[in-house]
C-alpha cells in the first residue's frame, strides 16, 4: 500500500517505520505524502491509542533527501517546492499537533528534519546506536522546528548549542541533557517501546488524549485559563464510559478495564 513506510495496527497500536534504509530514511515528497495520511489515520481511528515510528537499517530518520533533490536537478526537473499540507499533518509538527502519545523508538542516524521528528514526540527512546545532529546551519538553513521544540525541552542554553553549532551528539549526550527518556541496548528498542505503550494504554485512552492536548496547550495558557480547560475536559471526560468504569474499578479494588469511550 506505502511506497516508503512500513504500517501495522496492534493491540490498540499502531506502528510507523520509515522505510528507505538504503538513504536512511530520508524524506522525499513520497514519503510527506505518505505520513499525513498516516497521521489522518491515527487521529481519526477510535482503536488506534498511540502511535510507535521507528526507522528500517540503520537510520531512523537522516532528514530531507538532498541527494534526490540534487539528482533530480541533474536531470533538468525542477527544483519543485513540496506540496502544501495541512500544517497539523506536516511530519515535523504532527507527533505533537496529534492528540494521541507519540513514542519515539531512535533505532540510528537523526539528522535534521529527522531531529524535528524525534523531538515533537512525547516519548523518545533511543537505541544505544542512536545519534543526532541539528545540522541546519550546515546546510544554510534556520534551524527549522527543532528552534521550536528544544527550548522547551531542554532550555535556552542548550537548545543554542544543538542548534547553533550543529555538531553531532550521542544518545548517552541526549539522554544527559534530557532529550530522551531511556538509552536502551539496540536489540531490545522496539520491545521497550512497545512495553511504554502498553502502559499508556493501561490508561483510560481518553484522559490520556486531554492531558497531552493539555500539556501542550500549558505554554500559551496562563493559570487562570488553564483552570478553565481542566474544567471543561473534565466535565466531558466524567460523561465518558471509561471514568464510570475507572470508579466503579475504584470501589471494588479491581484494576479497570477501559474501551476508550
Amino acid at each position: 500500500m506505502y511506497q516508503t513506510i512500513l504500517w501495522e495496527v496492534k493491540e490498540h497500536t499502531a506502528l510507523l517505520t520509515l522505510n528507505r534504509p538504503e538513504r536512511l530514511n530520508a524524506i522525499d515528497n513520497t514519503m510527506r505524502q505518505e505520513l499525513e495520511d498516516v497521521m489522518r489515520k491515527v487521529e481519526a481511528d477510535p482503536d488506534i491509542w498511540g502511535l510507535i515510528v521507528t526507522g528500517a537499517g540503520r537510520g531512523f530518520c537522516s532528514g530531507a533527501d538532498l541527494k534526490a533533490r540534487a539528482e533530480a536537478e541533474q536531470r533538468g526537473e525542477s527544483a519543485a517546492q513540496p506540496p502544501l499540507f495541512e500544517p497539523r499533518y506536516y511530519y515535523a509538527v504532527a507527533f505533537s499537533e496529534l492528540s494521541k502519545p507519540v513514542i519515539a523508538a531512535i533505532n540510528g542516524v537523526t539528522r535534521g528534519a529527522g531531529c524535528n521528528m524525534a523531538w515533537a514526540a512525547d516519548f523518545r527512546i533511543a537505541s544505544e546506536r542512536a545519534n543526532f545532529g541539528v545540522n541546519f546551519v550546515e546546510r544554510g538553513l534556520m534551524g527549522e522546528t527543532s528552534a521550536y521544540y528544544l527550548p522547551r525541552l531542554v532550555g535556552h542554553a542548550v537548545a543554542a548549542e544543538i542548534c547553533l553549532l550543529g555538531e553531532p551528539f550521542d544518545a548517552m549526550q541526549a539522554k544527559a541533557w534530557g532529550l530522551v527518556n531511556a538509552v536502551v541496548p539496540h536489540e531490545k528498542l522496539i520491545e521497550e517501546a512497545k512495553a511504554l505503550a502498553r502502559r499508556l494504554n493501561g490508561k483510560a485512552p481518553l484522559a490520556v488524549r486531554a492531558t497531552k492536548v493539555a500539556l501542550r496547550r500549558a505554554y500559551a495558557y496562563d493559570a487562570e485559563q488553564f483552570l478553565d480547560l481542566q474544567n471543561a475536559m473534565n466535565a466531558k471526560l466524567r460523561a465518558t464510559a471509561d471514568t464510570k468504569e475507572a470508579m466503579r474499578a475504584f470501589l471494588e479494588k479491581r484494576a479497570p478495564q477501559f474501551r476508550g469511550e
